[in-house]
């Protein structure tokens, strides 16, 4: 291959995702390249021809296919940064510790089992990036990376913590997630450089006291353990900024961890917390609260007076109020207080000017205070699973509202003042009370998603044309009584659901949604349809059909041309066969086909719900279909007689002038006829159709002209072919 001027320049060669198998000779003619980048290909070695490039200093082969790292690797003097991550090594070469001025080495993301023990002879490594392998320990010549600051260890299969880890003076960042340590050793407190330690993911049941010394750090991740306490000395830990202890066993918090004053972000979530420190006001510093999924009944007063907060996220709980002293929090932009006891909107949020993003479903909100109007910022509202009647008139203030969710409520009616809402790009009204499409929303031109399931309603107005920004509309399960056609005027609609698992069942499915021309994914399942239009055929954007529990028997020809399908839900139909073209769909990932009565291609070849075996089944049967409709062709050539010849050609509805022909004929014998009179008939009667529709024509028109000895002949050809895989 030889590279454009693009890829390279005298110094640096840019060859990601080339789609290479290997790297080009031309490069090894770049005596004085610095930098070598071939990400994202398919490149199965590095070949010696690299030692031509004396002066590589980075080179980059993520995302390969590299087996193995060649020891030649070793000879390329001035090299400071080497990235193998993403390829399918199992160990490295000894040879790495000629490497003699290397700085950085990703190796993550491999199947390395264990390192050389030539790894110790890197004096001067500064990251080393280790995560998603195997490896269970480390080489003892690790201690001897003196320079090391980085090192990480994520996503392998540790149990212990290697000692030699706790002679690096110089280490900063230890990641040490995703593994499976127990516990850890006292010489943790030897790395008191230490400012990042990640541990989360792992079977951590308490923590030694000597973590705690570890004065620098600033950030301790320890979610996803078995930790049922924080020490109180963890006060000594002074710089520390972050702290995450997330989904342990927590039944509380010391009042030393407020001790942390630069401490910026706290997650507690997914403990089993009753309160939080009463001294928490001394946490100055802190913009980020997490304390879902507790057991708290109440927040303290004191977050008052922490005026930097920006997010509280107190999902999950037990609270029954919001103390009024948060008005103080002016800065907060996030409050998520879902899944609590609240029977109000917390008056609170009067003073809360910068809130953007305000949760508060699946509580015991009956309505919605005029004093929302005060929070005028507001991008996203969410009041899901409340007590709500109406939608509030004060609502349709929020102007600059992108995100209202009101499902699971009892509303029945949208007022007219949601017209004011122009900035409202998605509305979630399923599971209320609704009885018809509200044409108030109608003047909502940024409407994007509009989600009106579960409802009552019976029918949907014509004004919805005006909707020319909706792309997601989901009528599933409401009341109506035939296809809502005018959901067929939406020229920008692309998802489309109306699925009635608890409604009335539809039965007729309109032509006209062929002239949703964007549509990309439609969902009729649980109605009554038992044909689909073959104008579906036009919809060429769509991608996704879901028709599962229906009546259907048969699928429209014009299936086969819909190339850019990709995943078809057929389940629970009544399909026997499908068209003999389906190979045709190439882009086909996926067709469910569960609980029908298939026939042809067989239940057994649909279970993998699979194209290509559906495809090379369905094209065998047309042969053996076209072997058996000749065989028939061939014996009612020589079970015709003489003087049945024209009256059975006219039971085929040939012409007059055609059957003179044959009968004028003096060079054909009467079987060669009759033969030429069936192909005749097949071409121009039945152009298009299957083998197997033909044959079962032809057994019928011979029934119908008092042929019934060659009909049957014909039928025990079929029982029999049928029988014996040809």
């Amino acid at each position: 291959m030889t590279m454009s001027s693009e890829a390279y320049s005298n110094t640096v060669t840019n060859l990601n995702a080339k789609g290479l198998s290997e790297i080009p000779a031309d490069v090894f003619k770049c005596r004085y390249l610095k930098c070598l980048q071939v990400d994202n290909n398919a490149i199965t070695t590095v070949p010696k021809e690299v030692t031509h490039l004396p002066e590589l200093e980075i080179l980059s082969i993520e995302g390969n296919a590299l087996k193995c790292l060649p020891p030649h690797i070793g000879l390329l003097p001035l090299l400071q940064a080497l990235n193998i991550s993403r390829n399918h090594l199992t160990c490295l070469p000894e040879e790495i510790k000629n490497l003699k001025y290397i700085k950085q080495l990703f190796a993550t993301h491999n199947n390395l089992t264990h390192l050389p023990l030539a790894m110790g002879d890197l004096k001067t490594l500064q990251i080393l990036g280790l995560s998603a392998n195997s490896l269970k320990s480390l080489p003892d010549s690790i201690n001897n990376l003196k320079n090391l600051h980085v090192l990480n260890l994520d996503s392998n299969q540790m149990s212990i913590l290697p000692k030699p880890l706790f002679k690096l003076p110089h280490l900063v960042k230890l990641c040490l997630s995703g593994n499976q340590i127990k516990s850890l050793p006292k010489e943790i407190g030897h790395l008191k450089s230490l400012r990042e330690l990640s541990l989360s993911n792992n079977h951590l049941t308490f923590l030694p006291v000597q973590l705690y010394s570890l004065t620098n750090l600033e950030d301790l991740l320890l979610d996803n353990n078995k930790l049922t306490a924080i020490s109180d000395k963890i006060e000594n830990l002074q710089q520390l900024k972050v702290l995450s202890i997330g989904n342990n066993l927590l039944t509380g918090i010391p009042e030393k961890v407020c001790s942390c004053v630069l401490m910026e972000y706290l997650s507690l979530s997914g403990n089993q917390i009753l309160t939080l420190p009463t001294r928490i006001h001394r946490l100055k510093n802190l913009k980020e609260l997490r304390i879902d999924r507790n057991s708290l009944g109440s927040l303290p007063e004191q977050l008052a007076h922490l005026s930097d907060l920006l997010v509280i996220s107190c999902a999950e709980n037990n609270l029954l109020y919001v103390p009024i002293e948060l008005k103080n929090c002016v800065q907060i932009t996030k409050l998520d207080l879902s899944g609590n006891k609240l029977s109000e909107i917390p008056q609170a949020l009067t003073s809360m000017t910068e809130l953007l993003y305000l949760i508060l479903n699946n509580n015991e909100i009956a309505e919605v205070p005029e004093t929302i109007i005060y929070v005028k910022k507001l991008k996203h509202l969410a009041l899901r699973g409340n007590k709500l009647v109406k939608f509030s008139v004060h609502i349709c203030s929020l102007q600059y509202l992108t995100f209202l969710d009101l499902c699971e409520n009892n509303i029945s009616h949208v007022p007219p003042e949601v017209a004011n809402m122009d900035s409202l790009c998605e509305l979630l009204l399923h599971s209320n009370k609704l009885t018809s499409f509200p044409p108030e929303l109608c003047a909502l031109n940024n409407l994007q998603k509009v989600d009106l399931s579960d409802n009552k309603i019976q029918s949907v107005t014509e004004q919805i044309s005006q909707l020319q920004k909706l792309q997601d509309l989901n009528l599933s399960n409401n009341y109506f009584k035939a296809f809502p056609r005018q959901v067929c005027t939406i020229r920008s609609l692309e998802t489309l659901k109306i699925s009635q698992q608890n409604g009335l069942k539809l039965t007729a499915f309109p032509e006209d949604l062929s002239n949703l021309a964007n549509l990309k994914s439609v969902d009729i399942s649980d109605n009554a349809f038992t044909i689909i239009p073959n104008s579906i055929g036009e919809m060429k954007n769509l991608i996704q059909i879901t028709a599962s529990n229906n009546h259907l028997s048969v699928l429209p020809p014009s299936i086969v041309s819909m190339t850019g399908l990709q995943k078809v839900c057929l389940k629970g139909n009544r399909l026997r066969v499908l068209p003999r073209d389906m190979h045709r769909l190439h882009n086909l990932k996926e067709i469910n086909l569960d609980n029908n009565p298939m026939c042809s291609p067989p239940r057994p070849v649909c279970e993998g719900k699979q194209l290509y075996p559906i495809g090379r089944y369905l094209h065998g049967a047309d042969v053996r279909e076209e072997k058996i409709m000749q065989k028939v062709f061939r014996m009612v050539s020589c079970n015709i007689d003489v003087e049945d010849f024209i009256f059975f050609c006219k039971k085929l509805q040939l012409k007059d002038e055609e059957i003179k022909v044959f009968v004028k004929s003096r060079t054909l014998q009467l079987p060669d006829k009759i033969l030429q009179a069936l192909t005749l008939w097949k071409n121009s009667r039945q152009p298009g159709d299957a083998p197997a529709h033909v044959t079962d024509r032809l057994i019928r028109a011979l029934v119908m002209s008092d042929f019934h000895d060659v009909a049957q002949k014909a039928r025990m050809i079929k029982i029999a072919a049928n029988a014996i895989k040809f």
